[in-house]
């Protein structure tokens, strides 16, 4: 794995929102209920706040309320990672889920309804750019 990979598998692809709204979410093996709160949001998934026990790799079954409107969309996802709630910042524990499968309209009403709301802040400072330090220091 080169460099310009792990770089990449750092980014985010889609700009999560601070937007919090319903939802109902249980995993498909055997319907355990997961949660009913998200944390975040982005066209490509949610941070879902749930204190139950699942795996990275679970299928989860989703509804989720649509922010400031009145109806609700469907979709399947993965859990893609774990929040323990560890961090300074952390709410509790959370899974962020990733979107496998979403109506096409379902995604045009969720990527509207974020739009113009701000991202959440940021639970890491910012990433220190050693190179620049380096090249600071030898034009010194």
């Amino acid at each position: 794995m080169g460099l310009f990979e792990i770089v990449e598998k750092r980014e985010r692809r889609m700009v999560r929102r601070a937007l919090r709204t319903e939802c109902h979410a249980v995993a498909e093996d055997g319907f355990r209920f997961l949660g009913e709160q998200t944390l975040d949001l982005s066209e490509c998934g949610v941070l879902l706040r749930s204190d139950r026990e699942a795996e990275v790799g679970e299928t989860v079954l989703l509804s989720l309320k649509v922010p400031g409107g009145r109806s609700w969309i469907d979709a399947e996802a993965t859990i893609a990672r774990i929040v323990r709630g560890q961090r300074t910042g952390d709410e509790g524990q959370a899974y962020g889920l990733r979107f496998e499968q979403i109506a096409p309209l379902d995604r045009a009403v969720l990527a509207g309804s974020l739009e113009g709301s701000p991202p959440p802040p940021p639970a890491r400072g910012l990433r220190r750019d050693y190179a620049g330090s380096v090249l600071g220091l030898a034009l010194m």
